[in-house]
């Protein structure tokens, strides 16, 4: 029970102190100078209290003293938790003032030695400041320790004792203050090394958070470095091998993923200026709010592709304050491409400001209805390197795009947090201090091509369809399962001529494709939303209907791990980003060419292997359960194919492209064979006759039967009988 209530009273003190985007080192340096605060008013309470009752009357001093004590203590307990920038700097002043009413009284009591033990008082409040990990504020206290107790002992020739102050008071006020001193130093020590203890667990855990994030990055920046690599390398060839095909097209392309890979490098680069601090700030005074709007208005067209509905709800018209165009365009851009990519179609994403002008304070809401975030990302979500393992909308990125945010935010002396419920939403705010000392101007003109950097998804779209359009019915069928549109136009144009080709933008959408469609080959990237390849593997190849489906994934996670994580989930093939086209070319038509064995395997009730084999496991389960539903219903003349159906549980469609990708025929063609082969056998092993034979082998047409079983074994079943 006391462990629960300790910890529920630390929860509130930590709510009561702490602040959004309030890391955990100040929250613990926060809350020891607001508990040391309460300490030092109980104190002050119980002494006073004592003085009232047994010395109401001389030592009238020191109660003034302590009720000047309780209004200041008073006042910094409201205070201190409201207080976030100028934190220290009031806590200097409130632990000076202390110091120097104490003096005073010091003084007023005739001196150190008969000051009923005030000067421990001071040397706590001096050692108050260490918690604050301040060296500057502690060194200014300590010196002016120094000076009160210099003084004290120089001006005591001139001080008088008062005649209250009996040497037997003294000695019981010194003891009290004494060991009341004693105990808040204890606490601030034990403190102070606890928080260090706690701190350097903390910066262990964060280093080797870090490093795991650093980790991921390199993995990730690899995939976001090899995609546009890819198609830009990808376009380069198509260019010149079919110029007036894709010159423009191909040109557009190379451009657009430049910018991506160039949007990237800035991202790191403005990380690496921050942190060596020659980041420069370039003030103007201007509308904000025109110019928030300005940038909201690049996000339209990107907002409509995806179908959410993107509004902008200033509080006024017009605000003239200072910012840096540039910062600001890096803040809202990573927020609202943030809100767009975790928002689902017919979404909502808004952006609010709000000017408090009494607070000099300027404030920029980021509002969607996405998916939401965690309350164990919260904390994180601002860290560099840093990425939420969505399941569900959106793509992995570098985790720089927040946390560079944040820091510019900062810089231009504001703060950033967010507000979040999973399944509900986020909020993204930040607030900005107001001030009008630059040059007044009107902003210059963003080169943020929004609309032209990020292609229109319908005319991909229709891109892909047209490409897939003109494929041959009579190839093999391909599904391409891909979250780059531009490498999907870039495979589609390598393999179009090869293959017929269907395309799926993740791998929830690709699974549901592979279970309809029953394609030849699958060809899937690795590192995508919804589904990731991998997980579209395993699901593949553990579904009877997709099992035999042949596997290439295509990834920018070229690293040997991954290789082998791919390969022992069942992939057939593992082929990095960028990639050699011929190569992807040898590899999808050797998968086509091993295909053929599956065709030879199960073609004929005859070629049927007694023994599973672990490479055919499935199939050979699954022809296995074909084969002896349809040989239990040999005679059965009005047995059909839906019949079958039922007892495989599967679909019509599903059924005639499983059979017919295994084993290259129909189910007609397969039940006539095992028809046909059970005749052979009743001729060769039984006395009856040919009537006999084809309506125990469920041919009810005698002429059909002997023509039949002529073409399939090269003799008429009475020529075969003798």
């Amino acid at each position: 029970m006391q462990p629960r209530l300790l910890q529920r009273i630390n929860l509130w003190i930590e709510h009561l102190v702490g602040y959004p985007g309030c890391d955990q080192k100040t929250l613990n340096i926060r809350k020891t100078m607001w508990i040391a605060t309460v300490f030092g008013l109980f104190h002050v309470i119980l002494h006073t209290g004592v003085f009232l009752i047994f010395f109401p009357q001389t030592l009238h001093l020191l109660i003034n003293y302590g009720y000047s004590l309780l209004i200041f203590l008073i006042f910094g307990i409201i205070i201190l938790p409201k207080l976030i920038k100028g934190f220290n700097l009031y806590l200097g002043f409130h632990l000076s003032v202390l110091l120097l009413l104490t003096f005073y009284v010091i003084l007023k009591l005739g001196g150190i030695a008969t000051s009923a033990g005030l000067i421990f008082a001071c040397l706590a409040f001096v050692l108050s400041s260490i918690p604050l990990q301040n060296a500057k504020l502690t060194f200014f206290l300590f010196f002016l320790f120094t000076i009160i107790v210099v003084f004290s002992g120089l001006l005591v020739p001139w001080l008088t004792v008062p005649v209250e102050i009996t040497p037997r008071i003294n000695a019981i006020v010194f003891v009290m203050n004494t060991l009341s001193m004693s105990l808040l130093i204890f606490y601030l020590t034990i403190s102070f090394f606890a928080q260090q203890t706690h701190i350097e667990k903390l910066e262990s855990e964060k280093m080797k958070e870090l490093n795991e994030a650093k980790n991921k990055l390199f993995t990730n920046i690899t995939h976001e470095f090899r995609t546009p690599l890819t198609v830009i390398q990808g376009m380069a060839d198509l260019i010149e091998k079919n110029p007036e095909e894709w010159l423009w097209e191909g040109s557009q392309k190379i451009k657009h993923n430049s910018n991506i890979l160039l949007n990237l490098v800035n991202q790191m680069l403005d990380l690496a200026k921050i942190e060596t601090g020659v980041m420069q700030i370039h003030w103007v005074q201007s509308d904000i709010n025109a110019y928030i709007g300005y940038v909201t208005e690049l996000f339209k067209s990107l907002a409509e592709n995806q179908r959410i509905n993107l509004r902008y709800s200033p509080s006024e018209n017009h605000f003239m304050m200072d910012f840096d165009e540039d910062k600001l365009l890096h803040i809202l851009s990573n927020l609202l491409s943030n809100a767009l990519k975790f928002t689902p179609e017919g979404g909502l994403v808004s952006i609010s400001t709000f000017a408090e002008e009494e607070k000099k304070l300027f404030t920029i809401r980021v509002t969607d209805n996405g998916i939401g975030i965690s309350k164990e990302y919260m904390l994180h979500i601002f860290d560099r390197f840093y990425q939420i393992e969505h399941e569900t909308i959106g793509q992995k990125g570098t985790g720089l795009g927040l946390a560079l945010a944040k820091e510019l935010t900062e810089i231009l002396g504001g703060n950033i947090f967010v507000e979040s419920q999973p399944e509900q939403g986020s909020v993204f705010v930040v607030q900005l201090p107001v001030s009008r000392i630059a040059p007044a101007e009107n902003f210059s003109g963003i080169q943020l091509k929004t609309d032209q950097v990020n292609a229109s998804k319908a005319e991909i779209t229709n891109r892909l369809q047209v490409d897939f359009a003109h494929s041959n019915k009579n190839l093999p069928l391909l599904l391409i399962v891909e979250d780059s549109q531009d490498v999907s136009i870039y495979l589609s144009a390598n393999l179009k001529n090869e293959y017929r080709i269907e395309y799926a933008e993740n791998g929830k959408i690709g699974l549901e494709m592979a279970i309809n469609s029953i394609p030849d080959i699958i060809l899937s990237d690795v590192m995508m939303p919804e589904m990731d390849g991998i997980g579209l593997l395993e699901k593949v190849k553990n579904d009877i209907r997709t099992s035999h489906i042949p596997v290439v994934l295509l990834t920018a996670k070229a690293d040997v791990a991954s290789r082998h994580s791919g390969l022992e989930c069942g992939a057939d093939a593992y082929l990095a980003k960028p990639f050699d086209a011929k190569e992807l070319h040898i590899v999808l038509k050797n998968l086509v060419e091993i295909r053929k064995k599956l065709h030879e395997r199960y073609s004929s009730p005859d070629n049927f292997p007694p023994i599973p084999e672990n490479g055919y496991k499935i199939e050979d389960v699954f022809m296995g359960k074909v084969k002896q539903v349809l040989e239990s219903n040999l005679d059965d003349d009005e047995f059909s194919i839906n019949q079958l159906c039922r007892e495989l549980a599967i679909s019509h469609t599903q059924l005639y492209r499983k059979f017919k990708s295994v084993s290259n025929k129909t189910i007609a063609e397969y039940f006539k064979s095992i028809r046909l082969n059970k005749a052979k056998s009743l001729l060769s092993s039984t006395s009856m006759n040919v009537t006999e034979v084809a309506f125990a082998s469920g041919f009810k047409n005698l002429s059909y039967f002997s023509r039949e079983f002529t073409h399939q074994f090269g003799k008429s079943p009475k020529e075969f009988r003798i």
